[in-house]
């Protein structure tokens, strides 16, 4: 994953919103020579319930994420590939791919061994459990949050 890079005056790269040339932070123009933006901090978010994405995306864009969605797990994988997001939200129970199949294919990739990877579901057993932390997830977060409380979670995570 590539380095954000930082407002030279304040140094904040989070959450990384740039409109124009000036740093959002603090409003210091940045130099000619740092043609690279700071790039939004982006979330790969495969989920099947799209409702729950919407309502989410809404509320994460308002305070500077990018959110990018997929609604299966084949969609998610190459999303992913494409985007080399800064977190993934995934989905546990999904048609076809499950997101614990889905996370297992991620780990799989050595760039992605750092990229924090959360699963959401409703199951609440040990062996769920268990069995993302085999599969190599950061987290495991009931999906019953609301966004704020999610939000909330994602940012105090990155």
């Amino acid at each position: 994953m590539p380095e954000t890079p930082a407002c030279p005056n304040c140094r904040s790269d989070h959450p990384g919103v740039l409109a124009g040339d000036v740093c959002p932070v603090c409003g210091t123009q940045l130099p000619p020579e740092r043609g690279l933006r700071l790039r939004p901090t982006t979330i790969v978010w495969i989920d099947d319930d799209q409702l729950l994405l919407r309502l989410s995306t809404e509320v994460f864009e308002r305070y500077g994420y990018q959110v990018l969605a997929a609604s299966d797990g084949p969609a998610g994988l190459a999303l992913v590939q494409r985007e080399r997001p800064d977190l993934i939200l995934l989905d546990v129970l999904m048609c076809g791919m499950d997101g614990l199949e889905v996370c297992q294919h991620l780990r799989a990739d050595p760039a992605l061994a750092t990229t924090p990877i959360v699963l959401l579901t409703v199951l609440e057993d040990g062996a769920t459990r268990d069995r993302a932390r085999d599969v190599g997830a950061t987290a495991l977060w009931p999906k019953s949050l609301g966004p704020e409380a999610l939000l909330n979670k994602v940012t105090a995570l990155l």
